[in-house]
């Protein structure tokens, strides 16, 4: 397991989740989940999509970026080389969905969203940080980390 090998996966992930195929299964989670409890379900239905397109291009870039102190840069700047199983693999990958699901983490993610990586610069800064924050208690989607899927 080396600095490029995680590097490689971390970015195969970020791709993922960015992708259209992704994307479209997030919204649908999200549509069946936040969309009922809204005071307003028909401007959410008609909103969500394109808002959650516009967080995904930045929340997952964001969390799963090789370089951070959280995904390889430990790993790349000690410049190790181990082997690893198949399980402890996807025990690294079920870490950093925990991580990003911590409270610490999504704390930080309503920071970064509510200010200038994505609220700040929208056409309506306040009303966009809003939203975030009313979806803070409802997380994220659970990337789909499924291990049968790969073999």
């Amino acid at each position: 397991w080396t600095c490029d090998d995680c590097t490689a996966v971390v970015n195969s992930i970020a791709a993922y989740l960015t992708s259209e195929e992704s994307i479209a299964k997030q919204v649908d989670i999200l549509l069946a989940d936040v969309c009922p409890m809204d005071e307003n379900p028909e401007d959410c239905i008609a909103e969500l999509p394109d808002f959650w397109n516009r967080i995904a291009m930045v929340l997952w870039p964001g969390y799963y970026a090789a370089e951070a102190d959280w995904m390889c840069a430990p790993l790349c700047m000690a410049k190790a080389v181990r082997e690893i199983t198949c399980d402890e693999c996807f025990a690294g990958l079920q870490a950093g969905v925990d991580q990003l699901l911590s409270e610490e983490a999504i704390a930080a993610i309503i920071e970064n969203l509510s200010g200038d990586a994505l609220c700040g610069v929208s056409e309506d800064p306040e009303r966009c940080a809003a939203v975030i924050e009313a979806l803070t208690p409802l997380r994220p989607p659970r990337p789909d980390l499924d291990p049968t899927q790969y073999s």
